[in-house]
This record gives structure tokens, sequence and C-alpha cells, in this order.
């Protein structure tokens, strides 16, 4: 199926759930991306746009794999107890403290480990 076929089904089907009178104001972009499995940010939940809204302005922008990889990182975090996400938040400002040259010598040093 061709990516203007897709295209094609994804705004077919969208007129379909919405009703004919929301047809006008279905985006097409946003209906193709979805249809090739990008997830754009407004599909995403309430719940899962505050959990990622650091990422908002860039997340159109993401390969779908980096998307779902991150999704599936907050839907982690979320259900985590208080406590560790407590931990987790300190770790995190912890870090943001840190120079930038701090950052790069901590990133190089995990990567080193985990590869």
């Amino acid at each position: 199926m061709t990516d203007r076929h897709k295209l094609s089904l994804a705004i077919t089907l969208g007129a379909l759930l919405l009703g004919g009178a929301a047809h006008a104001s279905i985006n097409p972009e946003r209906l193709y991306l979805a249809a090739n499995g990008h997830i754009p940010w407004q599909s995403l939940s309430k719940e899962e746009q505050e959990a990622l809204r650091d990422y908002r302005g860039r997340w159109n922008d993401f390969d779908t794999g980096r998307q779902q990889r991150i999704r599936e990182g907050a839907r982690r975090y979320q259900q985590l107890p208080p406590e560790k996400r407590r931990k987790i938040e300190q770790k995190q400002h912890e870090y943001e403290q840190l120079s930038p040259q701090e950052r790069r010598r901590l990133r190089k040093e995990y990567q080193r480990q985990h590869k």
C-alpha cells in the first residue's frame, strides 16, 4: 500500500469514526502520521502529555521507535511506588546541577558500561 493510499484510508476512516460533519476539521497530516505508526502529540492522553511535557515541543520530530520507547518509559515511571519516583526525581535534579563537562563525562561512562 502506498503512502497516498494510507493517507486516503486514514482520512476516510477518520471521517467515518468522527461523523461526516467532522470531516472538515480532520488534520490530514496527523492522520497520515498515525497511519504510519507515528504517535501524534494530540493523540496522547492528558496524563501522558503531563508525564511527557518536557518532550512536547520535539515530540512530533521523533521517529516512531523513539516515541514508543519514551512513552513506555513514562508508563513504567508512573507505575513505580512514590518513594522510588522521588529518588529518581532527586537524581535528576542532581544531574541538572552538574556542569556540562561533568554531564558529558557521566554519559560517556554510562554508555561504556552499557555496551
